[in-house]
């Protein structure tokens, strides 16, 4: 699978890290935040420690909404609700017609605070949890009352109705919990969506001890059984690990669970849908890179998206180093670009904590044909293969950008394949009865 550099004009997801400063005191903190009792790290991808001002962040959603409509934007720190302008940034960028959310520890949440963020716009938010036991989880989270507080949090925003993620951050203090972890999230948080991160090392993240390869292919095959135990009820997602691909394909050719982003952007979307804005506006092809391609007070989004030699160079899949370069998986999977460089040193480095080795199914490129597809073209006014309705239209706004040409590709086959020439909201409708998932559409 070729990657097209020359199809990524744009990020569908944005991670923007608003603040330095944290209630918390997490081990494995990529951006080495927290509060002035911290020991900051002093090394050039951390260097600079200041902050944009409300301002400057309204100027900053007025670049994306121009380059980047409608991007899923993800307001995180540190702490996000700590800065005192949090409000009027999210309902900016809601008026701006951007996809909103906040990634968050959850421990600030309280009711009136929750309804709060849902009026100003807020499309939900992302919640933290490491362990089933509280003192485990307060010791990875550096502060007494954490787990607590983010448990009670999360019961907030099911009540209310605000969407959240629950996040877990594979470690060698919970590896052998996930599945029960993932359990709690469903059965007890009311989550609908299970987020598994695997650790990079960078920030603090590089002073603590990652899992074996070993244990990182038992926590994949845990993983492969969430995702069918909760399947049409939790969606479950394996983040920073782009070669669960190839796990999913060694145990099926066909799993329905592969997906891939499009354009050749495999399992890593760094540089190519993705990006990070740090503080002080330095802006990473992701926000675990501690690399810089510009910043957006000195260049403009554009500019640095489709100039600069680091957002450029790391698009290049077929030019990645050693294994991942020689790799069958090459194009579907293309490994953690921010885990080489944290562990070589370079970007374009094999990913360290797979090992599979090259040429065992084919020494030719492999197409994984995923089907999930993340990052399709999704205009509708520009469809060839069917009309769309006002009201459909309207509906599929209530989707995420990011996913909304591969459901628009969904969509309309079905409509093809039952000879319907208009999509309306009733078809919608219909097509959401007959999906046993989570819900998509903006209603039911």
């Amino acid at each position: 699978m070729h990657t097209d550099v020359g199809k990524f004009q744009r990020p569908y997801v944005i991670s923007w890290n608003l603040t330095n400063r944290c209630n918390l005191k997490c081990e494995h903190c990529y951006l080495d935040a927290g509060g002035k009792n911290v020991r900051r790290l002093s090394t050039d991808g951390f260097a600079d420690r200041s902050e944009l001002n409300t301002a400057q962040c309204k100027a900053i959603i007025d670049q994306i909404a121009d380059f980047a409509p409608e991007a899923l934007t993800i307001l995180t720190g540190g702490e996000p609700l700590l800065r005192k302008d949090i409000l009027e940034i999210i309902e900016y960028g809601s008026e701006k017609e951007l996809w909103v959310v906040c990634g968050t520890n959850g421990v600030l949440i309280t009711e009136n605070l929750a309804r709060i963020l849902k009026d100003s716009g807020l499309r939900g938010l992302s919640l933290s949890l490491d362990a089933l036991d509280p003192d485990l989880h307060d010791r990875f989270r550096g502060v007494k009352g954490a787990w607590d507080n983010t448990v009670t949090g999360a019961k907030v925003l099911h009540r209310i109705g605000l969407s959240f993620i629950v996040q877990t951050t594979v470690g060698k203090h919970n590896f052998d919990q996930i599945e029960a972890i993932a359990d709690y999230a469903y059965q007890e948080m009311g989550a609908k969506v299970f987020n598994l991160y695997f650790l990079v090392p960078t920030g603090r993240g590089q002073f603590v001890s990652e899992i074996s390869q070993d244990q990182y292919n038992e926590v994949l095959t845990t993983l492969s059984l969430i995702q069918k135990k909760y399947d049409g009820r939790m969606v479950t997602n394996a983040k920073c690990a782009p070669h669960y691909i190839k796990h999913l394909y060694e145990e099926s050719p066909n799993s329905k669970f592969l997906k891939s982003f499009s354009g050749g952007a495999g399992g890593c979307p760094a540089g190519m849908q993705y990006m990070g804005i740090r503080p002080n506006g330095d802006m990473t092809p992701c926000p675990y890179l501690p690399v810089f391609g510009g910043n957006l007070q000195k260049q403009t989004m554009a500019e640095v998206w489709n100039n600069s030699e680091l957002f450029i160079k790391i698009r290049h899949r077929n030019e990645l180093s050693d294994r991942c370069g020689a790799c069958e998986f090459n194009g579907a999977c293309g490994g953690c670009r921010a885990r080489s460089y944290g562990v070589t040193g370079d970007y374009m480095a094999e990913d360290p904590l797979c090992d599979f080795t090259p040429g065992k199914y084919s020494r030719e490129s492999i197409d994984t044909h995923p089907g999930l597809v993340y990052g399709l073209p999704h205009n509708l006014d520009e469809s060839e293969a069917i009309e769309w309705g006002d009201d459909a239209k309207a509906r599929m706004k209530e989707i995420p950008a990011f996913v909304r040409g591969m459901v628009m590709k969904s969509v309309e086959s079905y409509c093809q394949k039952n000879n319907i020439s208009q999509v309306t909201g009733d078809v919608l409708s219909e097509i959401r009865k007959k999906m046993p998932t989570p819900k998509i559409f903006g209603k039911d």
